[in-house]
């Protein structure tokens, strides 16, 4: 153990770390600024009559719409003072813990690259950030280091890899494997994907697709790790990355990966790749490390290792019920279609009436309520207080399609879904998935 904390306290340089701030701060104001162009604040966080906050989180709402824009505009400066070393430790933080709120506010816009963004931006909170490359060095010249803690290098190489690992192995299983789906489904929309048809056609892209991409982010991140290996394994990476990001919509996250990869060459990798002055003699040691960063970057790791096995303790195919399904890594691995109707009884009458709530949801929200168990639970109940009457039963006819199989029942429409509540322990109320011919 002594020895293991020597080498996590060794000092390595730290450009790779500055290279790495800014790399990220770049493409998260990137990702910010997409929100802007594209209306997403507005359609997001200010349209909607209805939020889904993840649970445990149902006291969180949005701000005023003027307040909503403001969020993301501080968020955008955060980013750019990330990337250009101005206070970053404290804009790492406030970044990361802005943007948890705002996905926190919504499960129908999670995204695991955004989860990714969060844990990264903790993660850099606790180091070192200023001491090479950034405004708060040529501010104050006292802050100037050219060498951090091993521990930090160690820390981003393994979050990256745990990514990694989780979603090379979410992809072994008869869907992506055998069926070669979604990907097929995919491909079909994709215009790059009909323009290579000319060359390749579609079922065979499609095999080699979801063949070659597990392979891929199963095998070459662990090599990323042997020094000979390094670049090959990088460029297969970035091949996989930057054609996943070609032929289907995945926005900001091929490009934050390829960037991020980075941090697994040499740690003096911009001083000899990009001319960076070089490390002075002179240069003074690295920044001490709290005695309490160690132990809770043990916890943080041993979390990230849990979370993505959790669907285990549940029955059932984990992309049918999505029971312990976020948070996983599960990158890009089903495709599901669904139609739900929800019925209301009056217990005291027994009259029974089929309510609508189409008003209520955006076009994104209204498809993934339709196929996500517990968001169809929320919406149950906001249609139960809708009716304003006191004890309404709402039932669900729901019917979904994974990764292109004929619809199957997904709720059982015999259950009260305004008497049930939603929480960690399986949920009996979904069916589970009978396997189509």
């Amino acid at each position: 153990m002594k020895s293991l904390l020597q080498r996590l306290r060794e000092p390595v340089d730290a450009a790779f770390l500055a290279a790495f701030r800014m790399a990220v701060g770049a493409v998260l104001v990137c990702a910010i600024a997409r929100y802007f162009l594209h209306g997403w604040i507005r359609a997001y966080y200010v349209a909607p009559r209805v939020y889904f906050p993840f649970y445990g989180f149902e006291w969180l709402r949005p701000l005023p719409p003027a307040g909503m824009y403001a969020l993301f505009a501080l968020l955008g400066v955060l980013a750019f003072g990330l990337m250009v070393g101005a206070w970053p430790r404290a804009c790492a933080a406030l970044f990361g813990g802005l943007f948890a709120y705002v996905q926190l506010l919504d499960r129908t816009h999670y995204l695991n690259h955004y989860y990714l963004v969060c844990m990264v931006c903790g993660l850099l909170a606790l180091m070192p950030l200023s001491g090479v490359a950034s405004l708060d060095a040529r501010r104050r010249p006292a802050l100037a280091h050219d060498t951090v803690p091993a521990w930090t290098l160690y820390t981003l190489r393994a979050q990256l890899l745990v990514v990694y690992l989780f979603s090379g192995l979410a992809k072994v299983q008869p869907d992506w494997l055998v069926r070669n789906q979604p990907m097929r489904l995919w491909l079909g929309t994709s215009a790059g994907a009909r323009a290579l048809e000319i060359l390749v056609p579609l079922d065979v892209l499609a095999a080699l697709s979801s063949w070659g991409g597990a392979f891929v982010v199963l095998c070459c991140p662990p090599l990323m790790l042997v020094r000979r290996l390094r670049p090959y394994a990088y460029a297969g990476l970035v091949g996989f990355h930057v054609m996943s990001g070609s032929l289907l919509t995945i926005g900001v996250f091929p490009w934050l990966m390829v960037l991020a990869l980075l941090v697994f060459f040499e740690p003096d990798w911009p001083r000899r790749w990009l001319r960076w002055r070089a490390a002075s003699p002179s240069s003074p040691a690295p920044p001490a490390t709290a005695r309490w960063v160690l132990p809770l970057l043990a916890v943080h790791f041993l979390v990230q290792l849990a979370l993505p096995l959790r669907h285990w303790l549940y029955p059932g195919d984990v992309l049918w019920n999505e029971e312990g399904f976020r948070f996983s890594w599960h990158l890009k691995i089903m495709e599901k279609q669904g139609q739900a109707r929800f019925y209301a009884t009056d217990p005291r009458t027994g009259v029974r009436w089929e309510l609508r709530g189409d008003d209520l949801l955006s076009d994104k929200q209204a498809g993934r309520m339709m196929t996500q168990p517990d968001l169809i639970l929320a919406f149950a109940h906001v249609l139960a207080e809708r009716t304003g009457l006191p004890g309404v039963q709402v039932r669900a006819d729901v019917r979904v399609s994974l990764n292109g199989r004929p619809p199957r029942p997904l709720i059982d429409p015999r259950v009260d879904l305004a008497a049930e509540s939603d929480g960690f322990l399986p949920k009996r109320w979904i069916l589970p998935m009978e396997e189509s011919p």
